[in-house]
């Protein structure tokens, strides 16, 4: 790895030489201060933008596209019907793909560097005009964090240091209106506003999901074919594009139109409000000392996932995050299971408002699915393997996930706790968690099936985890998540005070009376029923041990691990390796988690913006399940970090390569710290406290400390801790 950043860096610095001898703009210091942050992702010395399929996006969690891409999106707003039949005329419900207004070239510019700034959500593309070599012109896309209807694109001409006139050749490129494959377009108005034209349209989707027809007002300032500056100043000129839905208002039409009017007036502002938003958001993240490129790995993969989601918009989030239609921008068990737990660390409020209220929306969908099992009397909720717009079963048919996969039903449940355990939001539980939860536990009471000659229950005929598994019975991951989903039901039921309304005892047989596959003699745990060794495609078995943590020895944790590494494809999705690195630091073997440590965020070396990857060769972009399982290496891996019912576990590590590593504002039951650590210190560090509880500190070193102060904590590094609380 040293080796590798070596010669790269020897290349740069050929690159670099060549750049400055053929005249290339270079960029200021501090641009390159930013990059070496880790703050900003570059291209320049000559170097040009990646194809879309590696290009980086713009996004806000509502609206989002890839730079140079010819499609915006917008989340919640798909084209196509749930039930494909495999034609391929007939396509099934996908992201709906509105032209890209926003996707302006200068075409007499001539290209010098460009970079994603990750700090402030912004890309900015630097020209300078062959004609006028004085004269620098920059083109900054965002799309703005706080008004979230409006995508907007500044290009600012300095044209300062020369005495002649300046004009820029515009054009917006991959726009047609007649052949949109998603919507039926209608022009409304040409109009004029403060001297500015602008259009607006009507965009509806051409096949529903099921019956509703979901529109979208477009208005955006038309762009001229050139715009001509005077020699001596500089000017900055917005083009803004404002989307808004019948999903959110039927005078969608008007509003999308008094959106633009306002943002047009505020034009000069917008920039700032957009900053101060997401300066919000980077209140909480992830530091590392002594390996810059680890840190851009890091900030872009959570500026990917915070950039497609938020928590004014419920529409969950897709494997490949909202820029993109891979995966037709369906929701998988990929966010409870991948992406969710590190944004949970950061951001409990987005996991609670945006991805677990996206489920929470769609429980007719998921007990419409259960109901469709006609034949073997589901109920309940049954939440669908892959989910769109109203929440059904949008998986095509000629896939057998969408009948088998149904592990999802009990991830979701985890995924609940996981929330309840961290935040200890009672409310939300009453309110809305339960409902889910109760339904969730009747679907999986009439889905087991109980062996009278063993007294054992079976759950049959599944897909597992690992999708080369198709139709196989007693699945040891889906087992266990669902004995594990049974026992945070009835413990949810007490808390709620709802335990004489469900069926207590039942629940409690399936939960002890699952056949949880386990080998006696070699000490490890066959993947299925009959299993014997065949490959597999991700990983699987290991999640017992974390992310379910499911109770083992480590002599069972280890052979598990060893086991299930070596037949492992080497072509499958990333997350696998943080899988691996978290079992192997929490067996405390940090010389084997390295090597699965440095896979596990390989796929994003691809791409100078660090695009990710599904598998090594391709697959879907940008990746946003890699990207959560990465994080959970560093945030539950390299920082043991565990979370229990009354308590965190930590117990941190550096990385090879690193100095040091540090979990910014982490939430906990209300309150947040920051929890740092290099080779020889721990430093723990309240930075606001939650009025109702308060916490406590227990080490080796420290017995029962009461954090009530912002005076930090130190550790001796090596050690183990926990955090638990006490209501006041």
């Amino acid at each position: 790895m040293r080796n590798s950043n070596i010669i790269k860096l020897f290349v740069l610095i050929v690159l670099v030489s060549i750049a400055n001898s053929q005249g290339y703009l270079q960029p200021p210091q501090w641009w390159n201060e930013r990059v070496e942050a880790g703050n900003l992702l570059s291209i320049s010395n000559g170097e040009q933008e990646p194809t879309n399929y590696l290009m980086t996006n713009v996004g806000n969690g509502y609206v989002a596209f890839v730079i140079g891409g010819e499609l915006i999106y917008v989340g919640g707003v798909y084209n196509g019907p749930a039930i494909n039949l495999g034609n391929a005329n007939h396509l099934p419900s996908h992201r709906a793909g509105i032209p890209n207004f926003q996707n302006i070239e200068i075409s007499n510019a001539q290209f010098q560097y460009a970079g994603l700034d990750i700090e402030n959500a912004t890309y900015t593309r630097v020209y300078s005009i062959p004609s006028s070599p004085s004269t620098i012109v920059k083109q900054v896309f965002y799309a703005h964090q706080k008004i979230r209807n409006i995508l907007v694109q500044e290009i600012e001409i300095d044209n300062s240091q020369s005495s002649s006139d300046v004009t820029l050749q515009l054009e917006v490129v991959g726009i047609n209106l007649t052949a949109n494959v998603d919507f039926n377009i209608l022009n409304l108005t040409s109009s004029q506003f403060t001297g500015n034209d602008y259009q607006l349209y009507n965009l509806t989707i051409k096949v529903p999901e099921v019956n509703f027809m979901t529109s979208v007002a477009v208005t955006t300032t038309t762009v001229p074919q050139s715009i001509t500056i005077k020699g001596g100043e500089k000017k900055k000129h917005h083009y803004i594009t404002s989307f808004l839905t019948n999903i959110e208002t039927k005078d969608y039409i008007e509003g999308s139109l008094d959106i633009y009017k306002t943002s047009y007036l505020l034009a000069d502002l917008l920039m700032k409000s957009h900053l101060d938003e997401w300066k919000k958001i980077w209140i909480s993240g992830i530091e590392v000392g002594g390996d810059s490129h680890l840190q851009q790995v890091v900030n872009s993969s959570l500026y990917y996932l915070f950039s497609s989601i938020r928590d004014d918009w419920s529409y969950g989030i897709s494997p490949g995050g909202l820029a993109s239609d891979g995966y037709n921008g369906h929701s998988f068990w990929d966010t409870e299971t991948w992406m969710l737990p590190p944004i949970l660390l950061l951001n409990p409020k987005v996991v609670r408002d945006c991805l677990l209220q996206y489920r929470i929306n769609n429980l007719p969908g998921a007990h419409e699915k259960a109901l469709s099992y006609k034949s073997n009397n589901y109920t309940g909720y049954m939440f669908p393997w892959e989910s769109a717009f109203t929440g059904i079963e949008v998986c095509p048919t000629f896939a057998p996930t969408g009948i088998l996969e149904q592990h999802i039903t009990a991830d979701i449940a985890l995924a609940m706790r996981q929330y309840y355990y961290l935040t200890g939001d009672l409310d939300w539980l009453i309110d809305y968690g339960y409902k889910a939860l109760k339904g969730i536990a009747e679907f999986w009471a009439s889905r087991v099936e109980y062996d009278q000659l063993t007294q054992q229950y079976s759950i049959n005929t599944i897909i597992p985890p690992d999708e080369y598994a198709v139709g196989v019975n007693n699945s040891v991951y889906t087992n266990v998540a669902v004995k594990m989903t049974f026992e945070w039901v009835i413990e949810a039921a007490t808390l709620v005070n709802d335990t004489e309304n469900i069926p207590l005892e039942h629940w409690s047989s399936i939960a002890n009376g699952l056949v949880i596959l386990f080998d006696e003699t070699n000490q490890w745990h066959p993947e299925y029923q009959g299993y014997n060794g065949e490959t597999i495609k991700q990983a699987d078995v290991v999640l017992l041990g974390f992310p379910l943590m499911y109770n083992m020895s480590k002599d069972v944790r280890k052979n598990d691990l060893i086991y299930y590494e070596a037949v492992t494809t080497n072509s499958g999705p990333a997350m696998t390796y943080s899988m691996h690195t978290v079992a192997w630091l929490e067996l405390e073997s940090l010389e084997n988690a390295t090597k699965q440590w440095f896979r596990s965020y390989n796929n994003c070396n691809n791409s100078p913006f660090l695009v990710w990857t599904e598998t090594p060769t391709g697959g879907a972009v940008n990746f946003a399940t890699g990207m959560g399982g990465f994080l959970q290496g560093l945030m539950f891996g390299y920082g043991g970090l565990r979370i229990h019912e009354g308590n965190l576990d930590f117990y941190p590590q550096l990385p090879e390569g690193t100095t040091s590593l540090k979990i910014r504002s982490m939430n906990y039951v209300g309150s947040t710290f920051n929890v740092g650590w290099n080779q020889s210190t721990i430093t723990f560090e309240m930075l606001t406290f939650n009025p109702s509880v308060y916490l406590i500190l227990l080490s080796t070193e420290y017995d029962n400390i009461v954090l009530n102060t912002l005076t930090p904590i130190y550790l001796t590094s090596g050690n183990k801790f926990k955090i638990y609380f006490n209501n006041n």
